[in-house]
């Protein structure tokens, strides 16, 4: 895992320094270099790398034991940087900077050196210091795309997408094949909330290359953020067609379905996802309650039997436990059982008596029981919570209405306009004026 990781890191020995030595004098590849802001190095210490790369591929340690001892007065930079390239790839960072800045030091217009520097600093999520040291090597006149590149990457991490979109577009002027360059410079315009511009290129991409699912959500996002969401479900089928939709794009899809009242599709969806691998519970709770919401039964009691599962293996911590009760609680508010929702939901006040949704629930339960006397009891609870106050107002208005208490479900609703004014609450507000007269 760790050489395929940093495969690169071994490939550039390769290319830079040992195929012209092995083909050329030493006098020729320093003409090479020159041009390529390169080090040069004599025949010996081509060998040296030569070995170093070779004995890399099978042990960081022994290239590492064969290389320090050969760093002798006077070395090229080349040996500095292939020496910071095994301790990047060994995760040894302080060491690895060491040794880039021992290279530059020498060369301080060692691009290559000044760019795994920087990757080594977005590693380390230092991504300031990166952005530093790839603006030196702009500066300095390099157009090294790949460097380019990399500059537009660590800029989007900064949440700069102006200049990111700055250095993908030169990087695309040198290199307008590279369909990653076309890939960072769609999320620095989608950053920038320019959706039409960056869908786009997203779309141009795709024709290239349709087996590329993280594209076809970005595609799908950024229409989504056009409000274009037949489109975007367009995007998502797509991807799952191809079968290169990852989980939370199927998710995502379920979820626009959901909201388009595509409740069996939704649910194969979600139901596809949690069966194939152990579900985000997050993810599993927020589908639920998106059907509970929807007021769909039936779909949420088959999720919910996935969560009880979870909870049986104790997959579930105490909060998310209490949150599955209060799912329940609402599942069974829903399908009718209102006495085995009031259980439930008095359970869940007693761990958590200032529960705003809770203290609605039962004030709900008991207004639909006639027990209007103790529905108004809760609706007062939950009015003294700030993040339900408007909600509970409004709804022991309507209790009051249905007593016929028509001045005091004016009095409440005004207050309601007061915080939080609603046209059709004002309209409501109309009509109750009317009737008190």
């Amino acid at each position: 895992m760790r050489r395929q990781k940093t495969a690169w890191l071994l490939l550039a020995v390769w290319i830079y320094f040992l195929g012209p030595v092995a083909a050329a004098a030493v006098e020729e590849h320093e003409a090479i270099s020159t041009m390529r802001r390169e080090p040069a190095v004599s025949r010996q210490e081509a060998e040296t790398l030569a070995e170093v790369a070779r004995l890399s591929e099978e042990s960081l340690e022994q290239a590492l034991e064969y290389l320090i001892p050969r760093m002798k007065a006077d070395y090229s930079p080349a040996l500095d940087f292939a020496l910071g390239n095994i301790y990047f790839q060994m995760d040894q960072g302080i060491q690895a900077e060491k040794a880039y800045r021992q290279a530059l030091r020498k060369m301080p217009a060692f691009d290559r050196a000044r760019g795994n520097l920087a990757r080594l600093y977005l590693q380390q999520n230092q991504r300031a210091e990166a952005v530093q040291e790839l603006r030196s090597v702009l500066l300095e006149g390099s157009r090294d795309p790949s460097l380019l590149m990399l500059t537009g990457y660590a800029y989007l991490l900064l949440n700069q997408p102006i200049p990111a979109e700055s250095a993908y577009r030169q990087a695309l002027l040198i290199n307008p094949e590279d369909q990653n360059a076309y890939l960072g410079l769609a999320k620095a315009l989608l950053e920038q909330e320019r959706f039409a511009e960056g869908g786009r290129i997203l779309e141009d991409v795709l024709v290239r290359h349709p087996d590329r699912g993280e594209l076809w959500s970005l595609l799908a996002n950024a229409r989504l953020s056009m409000d274009k969401t037949q489109e975007a479900i367009v995007a998502l089928e797509t991807a799952r067609r191809l079968r290169v939709a990852s989980a939370e794009a199927l998710l995502t899809l379920g979820d626009l379905y959901l909201n388009q009242g595509e409740y069996q599709e939704a649910l194969a969806l979600y139901e596809k996802v949690f069966d194939q691998e152990r579900p985000s519970i997050p993810r599993l709770m927020r589908a639920i309650e998106g059907f509970l919401l929807s007021g769909i039964s039936r779909p949420a009691q088959r999720l919910l039997a996935k969560a009880r599962s979870l909870e049986e293996n104790k997959l579930l911590s105490r909060a998310e436990t209490i949150h599955l009760r209060w799912l329940e609680a609402r599942q069974a508010q829903l399908s009718g059982d209102l006495q085995g929702a009031l259980r439930a939901y008095r359970l869940l006040l007693h761990e958590n008596p200032l529960e705003g949704k809770t203290l609605l629930a039962l004030g709900e339960i008991y207004q639909r029981l006639g027990e209007t006397e103790q529905a108004a009891i809760f609706y007062e609870r939950a009015a003294r919570l700030p993040e339900v106050k408007v909600e509970a107002l409004i709804r022991h208005a309507q209790l009051e209405v249905e007593r016929e208490h028509y001045r005091k479900a004016i009095a409440l609703l005004d207050t309601a306009q007061m915080i939080r004014p609603r046209e059709n609450v004002a309209r409501y507000l109309q009509q109750l004026r009317h009737l008190e007269r």
